[in-house]
């Protein structure tokens, strides 16, 4: 009696240890992949800043570009009215 509990203690440690070390190997290799999903997308939403950055800068720049464009324009049609004004 004594000795067939030993034996299915020994089957049952067996079994445990087994399941155990399958489980371990994929618990460690859903963790690497969540570690290399993360990396990612952490690599994805800093490239996606620095595009959103960039395109911020191109937009301020365009708006100056525009601002003095109607500024040259605003001076040259001052410029023309006065020249219509001043006979020679």
């Amino acid at each position: 009696m004594m000795n067939g509990f030993v034996i299915l203690l020994i089957l049952a440690g067996m079994f445990l240890f087994f399941y155990w070390y399958s489980y371990r190997t994929v618990a460690l290799e859903d963790k690497k992949r969540e570690a290399i999903w993360k990396r990612k997308h952490e690599m994805e939403e800093a490239f996606n800043k620095r595009m959103k950055e960039r395109a911020e800068l191109r937009r301020q720049k365009f708006e100056k570009f525009m601002n003095r464009s109607r500024e040259i324009q605003q001076e040259l049609m001052r410029l023309q009215n006065s020249k219509r004004i001043q006979p020679n």
